[in-house]
Parts: C-alpha cells; structure tokens; sequence
C-alpha cells in the first residue's frame, strides 16, 4: 500500500528531478549558444591575424606566381591541433598557403566573405573567409564543431557531479521535512491506535496543523457520538435489567405460592397474578425489543409511508384489546403520506393507541385522526376520555421507565418513551392537548416534512 507520505515523496522528488532536468537542458543549450558565438569570435580574430600576419609582398598588386608560395614563421602557427586556415590568391584561385591539417580544396567554395559550415574530413568544421582589402588574397580559417561540443560537453559533466550532489542532498532534505511534518499525523495514529476499546476520550488536538484540525475535529466528533451512544445503552441495559428484575421475581414467587397452594381457590389466584405477571413482562420485553430495533434502524429503510392506511390497520388489530373493555376507537383517517420508516412509524402508532386504550377506563372512547397539513407534512392525532395527565407530568411522561404516580394501570414506562424517540427521529413536533368531551388527553404530532435522520 502506498502511504501518502510516500506518495507526497516521489511527487516531490519527481518534481526536483524533472526540474533539474529542464535547467541542465536550458543550462546546456544556453551554454552550446555562447559557445557558437566564441567559436564565430575565434574564427574571425584567426582570420584576421593570419591575414595581419601574411608578408607585404602577398598583397601587393603585382600578380601571384608559382614561385611565391612560402610557409608563415613559426610564431605565425595558430592552434594547430584545432584550428585550420587557407590562403588563397584570389586573382587565379590558387592555394598559397595552408596550416597542415587544412584541405587542399577550398573550404569556402564561393571564395565570399561569410561565416559557413563545411564538412572537412568528415566532420563538421565553422569556417570564416576574410579577404584583404584589394582583394588579392583571402584567408580561410576553420575551427572543428566536433571539439567544441566536445569541449561543451566535458564542462557540463564537470557541472554534472555537482547538480548530482546537489540532488542527492536536497532528496535527503525533502525525507526529512517531511518526516517532521507527518510527526502530528503519527502522534495522531498513535494516540488512537494504543487505547483499549472502550477509551472514547477526544483525541487532543495541539499541536496538530491547520489542515489536520478539520480531520481531528472529526475524529473527535465521531468518539463523542459513539460515545453517547455507548451511553445510552448502558443506561438501557441498567434500566432493562432493574425492570425485568421485579416481573421475573414477581413471576417466581407466585409460581412457587401456586405450587404450595393447599385450595383450588388460592392455586387459581395464584396462577391468574401469574398470568397476569406474565403478560406485563412480555410486554415489557417485546418494547424493550422494540427500542431497540429503532436505535438500530438504518436511514436507507427510509420510504413514502401512507400515514392513513397504517393508522386504519394498527387500529383493525387494537380493536380485541378495546373489545375487551367494551371501548370504542373512533377513526378519522385522510390520505396522507410522509417519509419515513414503516416499522418504526407503526411502533409508534400502536403504541400511542395501545397506551391510550390501557389508561382509558372501561367504556371510553379513543379517537385517532390523520391527515395532511396545510404548509405540507402530515399530522397524526390520538385522544381519549381517560382520566388525563397532570401538566407537570405530561413532559415526564415521554422518559423511558417513568410511570404516572397514582394511574389506574401499571405500564412499562417505555411506550411513550418509545413514541418520543421515533418522532424526534422524524422530525415531528408534538404538541397536548385536551381529550374527547373536553376529558382525557390529546397527543397530537407534526410531522413537518423534514427529512428523517432514523440514526440517533
């Protein structure tokens, strides 16, 4: 796997490297520039001191014979191992005098003053032809392209070892700055890698770079959010414990009164509380189950619900336990449909009914409405003719395990929680209200039309 600190590495290497490229290519080609214009320089001081140097009878007027060709003295020699010239009588065209390595043939054939490039001996020669100023005589001097280049070359080799160095020393350089630079990011890893798995604490984020700060505020975020969930399920392994301990021991002990009971009377009072015990504990699982189903629910379950159909089928389901009572549940249902999750939104419509049906005394009346809001949204509302809710417990209510001090029936404490959870998760408003015959009371919830967030 490639790190990014080694991607961030030959990124920058290749960097430095292409760009020392280019400036060895502009150095080189800068450099082969200036050499032409010395080499072009050389060429015409040789020209013109060889010229300077030719004996005065040379440029005279009287025309040249066979008999005036002549050698220069030795201290007229220029660079021979490099530098080649002719003289030439202009008047026949005739060879006077040449440097030994010279052709025999001209160099510049047209025999006009210019710079050229020949091939002499196979290799590229930079030949400059200069004539006196009568016109007598012209002298050819020519210097080898090759070892100019050879020349250029070499120095730029010489050059070579020390960009190569140079490299070499600011490669090291680039490792380590970045080292230190991803020090924040290892003390980061660090910080999370050697914890134990329930160590949440927020990972500190001094000393970290500005760009890092975002990432840590993230990280930090996620812990605290984990965190608070772990939270949460503690207290709801805490609470769930502490309340299935008093039904499950309530169960043992009339199960063991049942066994010890000396009357068919007192064994049947002792297995209807048993039954009774029973149902209430079920209760309490299946809800306790349900809670925890709605924390785990996934925002992809998310769908158009049509509010109306559901409310109609929760209520045809309610209707044994309101017949066991011999109560009513009044519908007033219209089309309606909002975003959301199916099992979480019935949950919490049968649990609003179902909690309004055990709290309404025998003979009530519950009435459940549903319909769309003007601004857009659905509302869902359920009233009853039940003894009612104090205001000051009427906010109490919604937490989970809380009972009304003094009710009629003995509930779980985690309905109303449950209906709390989901609408929050919804997005809904919830709003009392008083209930039927001006009894009783109303719960009535908004579902505005803001997109659920079902994660809590």
């Amino acid at each position: 796997m490639i790190t990014l600190r080694r991607r961030l590495a030959v990124t920058l290497l290749l960097a430095m490297l292409a760009t020392w490229l280019i400036v060895f290519l502009l150095i080189y080609m800068q450099q082969t520039r200036a050499e032409t214009g010395m080499l072009d320089q050389s060429v015409r001081y040789g020209a013109q001191k060889v010229l300077l140097s030719l004996p005065t009878s040379l440029l005279q007027a009287e025309p040249l014979h066979e008999e005036d060709r002549f050698d220069l003295p030795a201290s007229s020699s220029f660079d021979g191992e490099t530098s080649n010239f002719q003289v030439w009588s202009l008047a026949d065209k005739r060879l006077i005098v040449r440097s030994p390595t010279a052709p025999d043939a001209p160099m510049v054939q047209s025999f006009e003053d210019s710079f050229q490039d020949v091939m002499v001996h196979g290799e590229p020669w930079r030949v400059y032809a200069l004539s006196d100023a009568d016109g007598l005589v012209q002298v050819q001097f020519a210097k080898s392209v090759d070892q100019l280049q050879d020349d250029t070359v070499a120095r730029m080799w010489s050059g070579l070892w020390f960009f190569t160095a140079l490299f070499l020393a600011l490669t090291g350089l680039t490792w380590l700055v970045i080292r230190r630079a991803f020090r924040p990011v290892d003390r980061a890893r660090d910080a999370i890698v050697n914890r134990t798995g329930v160590d949440l604490t927020p990972v500190p984020p001094a000393g970290m770079p500005g760009e890092l700060r975002p990432f840590i505020g993230a990280i930090n975020g996620l812990l605290e959010r984990l965190s608070a969930s772990l939270d949460r399920e503690r207290r709801f392994l805490a609470d769930a414990a502490h309340e299935l301990r008093t039904p499950l021991a309530a169960l043992s002990a009339y199960a063991e009164l049942a066994l010890r009971s000396d009357t068919e009377t007192a064994r049947n009072q002792a297995v209807e509380k048993l039954r009774d015990v029973a149902l209430r504990t079920s209760r309490l699982a299946e809800q306790l189950l349900e809670q925890a189903r709605m924390q785990a629910q996934d925002e992809s379950e998310i769908e158009p619900v049509p509010l109306d159909q559901l409310v109609q089928m929760i209520a045809r389901d309610s209707e044994v336990l309101a017949n066991t009572k011999r109560q009513r549940i009044i519908l007033d249902t219209h089309a309606t449909s909002l975003p959301g999750n199916v099992d979480a939104l019935g949950v919490l419509v049968r649990n609003l009914l179902d909690n309004a049906l055990r709290y309404t005394p025998e003979g009530g009346c519950v009435k459940v409405s549903c319909g769309p809001l003007p601004q857009g949204g659905a509302q869902l509302s359920v009233a009853d003719n039940g003894p009612g809710i104090a205001v000051s417990e009427r906010e109490r209510v919604f937490d989970r395990f809380y009972r009304v001090p003094g009710a009629i029936e003995r509930g779980s404490g985690i309905g109303l929680s449950l209906v709390a959870q989901i609408a929050a998760c919804h997005g809904a408003r919830v709003e009392w209200g008083l209930g039927l015959d001006g009894r009783g009371i109303g719960i009535t919830l908004n579902f505005t039309g803001i997109r659920p967030a079902l994660r809590v």
